[in-house]
């Protein structure tokens, strides 16, 4: 099969053909027709994890080394199974959002189906190879959830919608406004899912005017801000009394420090960005505040399962997809880096066809 991999860190991907991976036991191969590409795989491309300043943090002490084949938003069809995966050859060809935050199996997180907090992650695209490959293995049909009648797009619910359903789940009070710092891809998909939960209002925050526009006039965001604006936490405050829940999809020193300036009394941080920022708050002041601080990484395979019924309800509203052929890929992750996609690319295989295994 051909994968595209990162075979030196900071360098474009490469594709290349390598063997097809076996299944055995409870393994499952899925055909990936199409993958998301999320700013996980720019960092995860760079080879480092900023930790902000001058820290960083090598991607080889996370588990990944090269070469590796990234991407872990997938859409894809049942190909071939093993013996113990429970499957017959009827599930052959059907489609599947396949849940790639795979844990070790053993663990008390795992064993209570919250791999996400696996503290050794065997994660697709990441520690496993991904769908940036024409085919992926799924260590248990578990991670497979029903695709029947949604899209091939519908693989950016495991980690685009995932991430942003699962951070809003974290917010403890919603009795008032709630931030969304950064409404880029999972930004825009958060506020989208945020007005089918009917969460809000929803106060939007970037520095693209373009995409604080699609926010408010598409999206439902009853209120935008810049927040290249010197003022901009005081322009909040004003206009809202302050916020009872932050969502961070950035994650750099001006975000948090935005966020917390905004929040009210007993309201919830909550960061799931990477561009390296650093929380420095008095204990004194978060005390007497009663600030609730979390950080939230993707979801659960129930939170998928939970987001995709929501999907199938027809109450989400799709955000912007550019599909690409995956040979495109390197072009893809430039524009990303450079902040220039508003939505999300789904990068798309060529066509190849599903047999029983």
């Amino acid at each position: 099969m051909r994968a595209f991999q990162v075979v030196e860190f900071a360098s474009p991907i490469v594709p290349r053909d390598i063997p097809d991976p076996q299944p055995r036991a409870s393994d499952v191969l899925v055909e990936v027709a199409s993958c998301g590409l999320c700013h996980t795989d720019v960092h995860l491309q760079q080879g480092y994890i900023s930790l902000g300043g001058d820290r960083k943090l090598p991607v080889s002490m996370t588990g990944l080394h090269t070469p590796a084949t990234l991407g872990h938003e997938i859409f894809g069809h049942i190909m071939a199974f093993g013996p113990s995966s429970g499957l017959t050859a009827a599930d052959v060809g059907r489609p599947v959002i396949v849940y790639p935050w795979i844990g070790c199996g053993h663990c008390a997180a795992c064993l209570a189906d919250r791999d996400n907090e696996c503290p050794m992650p065997q994660s697709l695209g990441w520690q496993r190879p991904g769908g940036h490959g024409e085919r992926v293995l799924v260590r248990d049909a578990k991670f497979l959830i029903d695709a029947e009648g949604l899209n091939s797009d519908a693989g950016i619910y495991a980690c685009c919608g995932l991430t942003g359903y699962a951070a809003l789940n974290k917010i403890v009070r919603r009795d008032g406004p709630i931030g969304i710092i950064g409404v880029g891809g999972v930004g825009l998909m958060a506020l989208s899912i945020a007005k089918a939960m009917s969460l809000g209002p929803i106060v939007a925050m970037d520095i693209d005017a373009a995409k604080l526009m699609l926010a408010r006039q598409s999206y439902g965001a009853e209120l935008s801000f810049d927040t290249r604006s010197g003022n901009v936490g005081e322009q909040i405050q004003q206009a809202t009394g302050g916020l009872i829940g932050v969502v961070d999809f950035v994650g750099a020193q001006q975000t948090v420090d935005l966020a917390v300036s905004v929040l009210r009394t007993g309201g919830t941080y909550v960061n799931v960005g990477l561009f390296g920022g650093a929380l420095q708050t008095p204990l004194a002041i978060l005390a007497q505040r009663q600030l609730v601080l979390r950080g939230s990484y993707v979801g659960t395979p129930a939170e998928l399962r939970e987001l995709v019924a929501l999907a199938r309800g027809g109450r989400l509203r799709a955000i912007p997809i550019q599909n690409e052929p995956m040979d495109s890929i390197n072009e893809g992750l430039t524009r990303l880096r450079a902040g220039k996609v508003t939505g999300r690319i789904v990068h798309t295989h060529r066509q190849v066809t599903a047999t029983q295994g």
